[in-house]
């Protein structure tokens, strides 16, 4: 089976794993990992953005068992210019005014770890090429086959503090995590009132 190479996340290609099972490598991760979405808040039909956000609010974010490629996370949050897809994406930013504008166009999924029982491993796709995406390591990119539970998501987007653009490779970014009330309201509604959803 041919690969799909790696597009924009906004796209609706579907990214997919191509290096045997028997090679991945299992990870324990940290409690929070955050998955980024396209949505976010900027230049957006807000119509499509909610119903987005209530489906995975809904459904959880979907792997493989939905006929999806599985579910991408980072391990890490603090440096947001090595954050999976902001890595690949600023290559498309030419100046600072786009690389601001696409932060504010991601949406970040916090998953916690200790509610649900999924089995990570380093991301297959850049194990080998870490080096290529961030100053991380490979720990920093991690990857699960099956759907995260909606009850282990908390939805946030950035919102930017303080910026210094030195030069491309270092962007320095303040930002915080803004939580998305509604959002985050309607999960703890639906979730965990029944623990078992």
């Amino acid at each position: 089976m041919k690969s799909i190479p790696y597009c924009h996340i906004a796209r609706k290609r579907r990214h997919t794993i191509t290096t045997p099972k028997s090679e991945w490598k299992k990870y324990r991760p940290d409690q929070y990992l955050y998955h980024l979405s396209y949505g976010g808040t900027m230049k957006v039909d807000e119509e499509k953005l909610l119903l987005k956000r209530l489906s995975i609010a809904t459904e959880g974010i979907c792997g493989i068992e939905k006929n999806l490629g599985g579910v991408w996370a980072n391990n890490q949050i603090k440096r947001i210019k090595d954050l999976w897809p902001i890595c690949f994406d600023s290559w498309d930013c030419h100046t600072d005014q786009e690389y601001l504008e696409m932060l504010y166009q991601f949406d970040v999924w916090q998953i916690d770890t200790s509610l649900v029982n999924n089995r990570w491993y380093l991301d297959p796709n850049i194990i080998d090429d870490v080096d290529l995406v961030g100053s991380g390591d490979a720990s920093d990119y991690l990857y699960c086959e099956n759907t995260v539970h909606p009850r282990a998501l908390k939805l946030f987007t950035f919102s930017i503090n303080d910026y210094k653009f030195l030069y491309e490779d270092k962007r320095n970014i303040e930002f915080v995590l803004e939580p998305v009330e509604k959002i985050n309201e309607f999960i703890s509604y639906k979730w965990k009132k029944n623990k078992w959803g």
